[in-house]
Protein backbone atom coordinates (compact mmCIF):
# COMPACT_ATOMS: atom_id res chain seq x y z
CA UNK A 1 0.00 0.00 0.00
CA UNK A 2 1.16 3.11 -0.72
CA UNK A 3 0.95 7.06 0.98
CA UNK A 4 -1.24 8.21 -1.66
CA UNK A 5 -4.44 5.41 -0.76
CA UNK A 6 -4.02 6.40 2.75
CA UNK A 7 -3.61 10.37 2.80
CA UNK A 8 -6.04 13.14 3.33
CA UNK A 9 -6.04 14.87 -0.06
CA UNK A 10 -5.78 18.66 -0.40
CA UNK A 11 -4.95 19.59 2.68
CA UNK A 12 -5.42 23.16 3.72
CA UNK A 13 -2.49 25.45 3.47
CA UNK A 14 -1.01 28.54 4.42
CA UNK A 15 1.31 30.72 3.61
CA UNK A 16 4.21 32.19 5.99
CA UNK A 17 2.33 35.98 5.82
CA UNK A 18 -1.05 34.50 7.06
CA UNK A 19 -3.00 35.85 10.57
CA UNK A 20 -2.59 32.75 12.92
CA UNK A 21 -6.35 33.37 13.94
CA UNK A 22 -7.21 32.21 10.26
CA UNK A 23 -4.69 29.53 10.64
CA UNK A 24 -6.88 28.36 14.06
CA UNK A 25 -9.82 28.16 12.18
CA UNK A 26 -8.44 26.14 9.06
CA UNK A 27 -7.71 23.97 11.83
CA UNK A 28 -11.08 23.99 13.73
CA UNK A 29 -12.97 23.35 10.47
CA UNK A 30 -10.83 20.67 9.12
CA UNK A 31 -10.56 18.79 11.73
CA UNK A 32 -6.73 18.75 12.24
CA UNK A 33 -3.30 19.92 14.03
CA UNK A 34 -1.29 20.41 11.14
CA UNK A 35 -1.25 23.14 8.34
CA UNK A 36 1.00 23.04 5.89
CA UNK A 37 3.04 26.66 5.11
CA UNK A 38 3.57 26.99 1.23
CA UNK A 39 5.01 29.62 -1.02
CA UNK A 40 3.68 31.18 -4.33
CA UNK A 41 3.99 28.12 -6.07
CA UNK A 42 2.50 25.84 -3.47
CA UNK A 43 5.94 24.14 -2.34
CA UNK A 44 6.34 23.76 1.50
CA UNK A 45 8.09 25.93 3.35
CA UNK A 46 7.54 24.57 6.97
CA UNK A 47 4.39 23.43 8.31
CA UNK A 48 1.92 25.14 11.70
CA UNK A 49 1.02 22.89 14.51
CA UNK A 50 -2.04 23.37 17.39
CA UNK A 51 1.51 23.06 19.47
CA UNK A 52 3.92 25.73 17.22
CA UNK A 53 0.91 28.02 18.28
CA UNK A 54 0.11 27.15 21.62
CA UNK A 55 3.84 27.06 22.96
CA UNK A 56 5.02 29.86 20.49
CA UNK A 57 2.40 32.62 20.61
CA UNK A 58 -0.31 31.87 23.25
CA UNK A 59 2.49 30.49 26.05
CA UNK A 60 4.66 33.28 24.96
CA UNK A 61 2.10 36.16 25.77
CA UNK A 62 2.00 37.33 22.14
CA UNK A 63 -0.86 38.80 20.43
CA UNK A 64 -2.91 36.69 18.76
CA UNK A 65 -4.41 39.58 16.46
CA UNK A 66 -0.92 40.56 15.35
CA UNK A 67 0.91 37.25 15.17
CA UNK A 68 1.32 35.29 11.68
CA UNK A 69 2.18 31.87 10.41
CA UNK A 70 5.74 33.06 9.83
CA UNK A 71 6.11 33.74 13.95
CA UNK A 72 5.66 30.01 14.82
CA UNK A 73 5.89 28.09 12.08
CA UNK A 74 8.36 24.86 12.32
CA UNK A 75 10.92 24.94 9.46
CA UNK A 76 14.53 23.72 9.12
CA UNK A 77 14.05 19.73 8.72
CA UNK A 78 10.74 19.09 7.68
CA UNK A 79 9.55 15.26 7.64
CA UNK A 80 7.69 14.55 4.07
CA UNK A 81 7.00 11.65 1.90
CA UNK A 82 6.24 11.21 -1.58
CA UNK A 83 2.88 9.69 -2.75
CA UNK A 84 4.68 6.61 -4.52
CA UNK A 85 6.03 6.30 -0.24
CA UNK A 86 5.21 2.54 0.83
CA UNK A 87 2.87 2.51 4.40
CA UNK A 88 6.37 1.38 5.92
CA UNK A 89 8.29 4.06 4.66
CA UNK A 90 6.04 6.30 6.13
CA UNK A 91 6.06 5.01 9.28
CA UNK A 92 9.74 4.93 9.06
CA UNK A 93 10.07 8.75 8.63
CA UNK A 94 7.08 9.47 11.18
CA UNK A 95 9.16 7.47 13.30
CA UNK A 96 12.25 9.27 12.42
CA UNK A 97 11.19 13.07 13.05
CA UNK A 98 8.89 11.60 15.93
CA UNK A 99 5.81 13.56 14.01
CA UNK A 100 2.48 12.21 14.38
CA UNK A 101 1.39 14.53 11.13
CA UNK A 102 3.43 14.20 7.60
CA UNK A 103 2.80 15.73 4.62
CA UNK A 104 2.69 14.21 1.28
CA UNK A 105 4.44 16.06 -1.94
CA UNK A 106 5.42 15.65 -5.33
CA UNK A 107 8.63 15.57 -6.77
CA UNK A 108 9.00 19.67 -6.29
CA UNK A 109 7.73 19.70 -3.12
CA UNK A 110 3.98 20.77 -3.88
CA UNK A 111 1.57 19.66 -0.53
CA UNK A 112 -0.32 16.68 -2.27
CA UNK A 113 -2.16 15.64 0.80
CA UNK A 114 -1.26 14.60 4.71
CA UNK A 115 -0.95 11.13 6.95
CA UNK A 116 -1.74 10.98 10.42
CA UNK A 117 -0.98 8.30 13.18
CA UNK A 118 -4.59 7.75 12.75
CA UNK A 119 -4.49 7.01 9.08
CA UNK A 120 -1.72 4.91 9.84
CA UNK A 121 -3.68 2.74 12.60
CA UNK A 122 -6.54 2.08 10.07
CA UNK A 123 -4.05 0.37 8.22
CA UNK A 124 -2.25 -1.70 10.66
CA UNK A 125 -3.81 -5.12 11.49
CA UNK A 126 -2.03 -5.76 14.79
CA UNK A 127 -2.41 -4.04 17.45
CA UNK A 128 0.93 -5.03 18.87
CA UNK A 129 2.06 -2.81 15.66
CA UNK A 130 0.37 0.00 16.46
CA UNK A 131 1.58 0.22 19.75
CA UNK A 132 5.10 0.19 18.56
CA UNK A 133 4.84 2.65 16.25
CA UNK A 134 2.98 4.96 18.51
CA UNK A 135 5.80 4.06 21.40
CA UNK A 136 8.65 5.05 18.37
CA UNK A 137 7.05 8.05 17.40
CA UNK A 138 6.57 9.39 21.23
CA UNK A 139 10.16 8.24 22.38
CA UNK A 140 11.63 11.32 23.75
CA UNK A 141 14.35 12.63 21.53
CA UNK A 142 17.09 15.61 21.29
CA UNK A 143 16.07 15.97 17.61
CA UNK A 144 15.30 20.06 17.42
CA UNK A 145 11.67 20.47 15.99
CA UNK A 146 12.09 24.07 15.18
Amino acid sequence: MQAREIMTESPACCTPSDDIRMVAKLMLENNCGLVPVVDDMQKITGVVTDRDIVCRVLAQNRDCGSAHVQDCMTTGKLWTVKSNASVDEVIEKMEEGQVRRIPVVDDGGKVLGIISTADIALELDEPDEIAEVFEEISEPTHIPHA
